[in-house]
């Protein structure tokens, strides 16, 4: 019978000690002498070693550990939904590179992978009313920091409320307009941390 545990850990562990990485065996709980004699492994041993019903490892789960690394693979995974989602409402490059870190490049092949085109020319101007609308709205929501991830998923909140296929309203519209109140906004309306 084969099997895979024994098979999977032998190849990397070969594979380590062949590129000097010691420590790696040694992580595993392998001493000296057994690390010797798997270098000399031939493939045959190899293959006969990995037919070996009982398997020589045991496996420990780390669950602190590995609810950790749940945690994060979701974290990661609303991140890039968030980055999606900008992208898919109109985002700039500037947008997208101050908020998310990402490049020209980066912000080109996740458009492309999106099938999201961004057109050419003179860019989409909200008419007054769309201009008061987006400006009820952020005034209705606006947070301290106008900076933060939070700001920008209200203004895509709002992006996502008021564009129409007659409008063409993107993310970038709706900020630029933002950043233009808050600019014009006296001081003394501003809401304080």
């Amino acid at each position: 019978m084969f099997s895979p545990l024994n098979y999977v850990v032998l190849t990397a562990v070969l594979y380590a000690l062949k590129e000097g990485h010691l420590r790696y065996a040694y992580s595993l709980g392998f001493t000296v002498d057994e690390m010797q004699r798997l270098i000399h492994l031939s493939p045959d041993d190899l293959f006969f070693i990995s037919q070996v019903s009982s398997p020589f490892l045991s496996i420990q789960v780390n669950h602190n550990n590995l609810c950790h690394i749940l945690d994060r693979a979701k974290q990661e995974e609303n991140h890039l939904r968030l980055i999606e989602r900008a992208i898919k409402l109109g985002a700039s490059h500037e947008i997208l590179n101050e908020y998310f870190g990402l490049n020209s490049r980066d912000v080109a092949v996740r458009r492309l992978l999106l099938g999201v085109t961004i057109p050419s020319g003179r860019k989409f101007i909200p008419d007054e009313k769309t201009d008061a609308d987006i400006w009820l709205h952020w005034k209705k929501y606006r947070p301290v920091n106008i900076d933060s991830l939070s700001a920008l998923n209200i203004m895509m909140q709002i992006t996502e409320a008021l564009s129409s296929p007659e409008n063409n309203l993107s993310l970038t519209s709706v900020r630029n307009r933002i950043v233009l109140f808050e600019k014009t906004m006296p001081e003394g309306r501003k809401p304080h941390g």
